[in-house]
Order: C-alpha cells, then structure tokens, then sequence
C-alpha cells in the first residue's frame, strides 16, 4: 500500500528544492549576470549536485524563466499592497519610486546585457509580460489618482501608461543610457518625477512635494 505521507513529504520536499535553486539563481544572476553563472555555481552554493537542478530544470532556459516569472510575482504582490496601504496615490507612486530603485541599484547591467544579446527569445517573451503587467499596473493607478482630484481629469490613462512603459524599459538599453555614465536607479527616478508632474493637478503637484521635501 502507498504511503500517502511520504509521498507528500517527497513532493513537498522537492518544491523547497525547486524555489530555493530559483531564489538562489535570482540572486546569482542579479549580482553576477546570467552569463557568469554556470549550473555548478548555483549547485555549489546551495551545496546540492547539479543533477538536482536539472532534475527539477530542464536546462539553464528554463531556470532563467522561473526566475524572471518569480520576480514578477513577488513585484507584484509588494506593489499590491503599497497601493492599498497609501494614503492617496502620490504617496504610493513615491513609495513605488523608493521600492524600484532600490531593487534596480542593486542589479548589475549585465544581467540585462546578457539576457538582451544571449537569451533574446526569453528577453522579448518577458518584456512583452512586463509590459502587459505593468500596462494594468499603470492604468489603475491613473485612475485612482483622477477620482482622488490628483490627476488631470482630461489625460487619456492607456496613452500615458503607454509613453511610461517605453521611457522605463529604455532604461535597461545601453545604446541609450550607457551603465558607466547613468545610475538605472537615478534614471527611473528622474522618469517616473517628471511623467507624475506632468499629469498632475495643482493639488497632486502640491502634495507630491509635501512628500519629497517635508517640513
């Protein structure tokens, strides 16, 4: 007779495997870049043999997807509840703005370089799902900001998320800002301030530096 009990502890036993090789590689890829990091590097770290890894990945492809997809989800539920935990949407941008730049200073450029020249078809399939998520993210906060009287009633949503979406994902293109010359945090920084000063009212203007340069 099957032992229900261990078969779950086996299963439950490989997901802990499996999610700490992609936190592990994550963190690996970000500091390093995807080219410098080898399957035996992420074993060795985790102290775990390599058969491991591709026992739960089919090949290095597969294991740079988990990672993107990862990332995302967890962007996302931090970004949730930044939003539901502002007071009102200017403060949420800026704490968005702080929380971003955060994570972008602390990713080496070439992880970008690489996966942009070596992993293209893993780099366009995940722009385009960033984009779409960052579309709805964008959109949604656009109009809380109008019903909250901090954004111009009279800009189209989709438009202005559309113009942000390319100005933010230029920001990983080295033909346009060159890594040596532009910090990625300052960059994102400096779009997402002028674009938020650009739609607001007089109100969202005035609360966005009551926030930026308090008393």
């Amino acid at each position: 007779m099957m032992d229900i009990h261990s078969n779950v502890n086996s299963i439950q036993a490989n997901m802990d495997a499996r999610e700490q090789i992609i936190t592990e590689a994550a963190k690996l890829f970000f500091i390093h870049g995807v080219k410098k990091i080898k399957m035996d590097t992420i074993a060795r770290r985790l102290k775990i043999s390599k058969r491991t890894i591709y026992e739960n990945f089919r090949n290095k492809d597969s294991l740079i997807r988990e990672t993107i997809d990862q990332n995302q989800r967890e962007q996302m539920k931090i970004n949730t509840q930044i939003i539901d935990e502002s007071k009102n949407i200017i403060e949420a941008v800026l704490v968005l703005l702080k929380t971003g730049s955060e994570i972008l200073s602390q990713i080496n450029p070439a992880y970008y370089a690489d996966l942009r020249r070596l992993y293209p078809s893993i780099w366009k399939e995940k722009i385009q799902e960033g984009k779409a998520h960052s579309f709805r993210l964008i959109t949604d906060l656009l109009k809380k900001g109008k019903q909250q009287g901090v954004y111009m009633q009279d800009i189209n949503e989709e438009i202005i998320a559309l113009i942000l979406i390319e100005q933010l994902f230029m920001i990983s293109d080295p033909s346009i800002f060159p890594p040596k010359k532009y910090k990625i945090s300052e960059i994102y920084e400096n779009i997402i301030i002028s674009m938020t000063r650009g739609v607001a009212t007089r109100y969202g203007i005035e609360l966005l530096e009551n926030y930026r340069y308090p008393d």
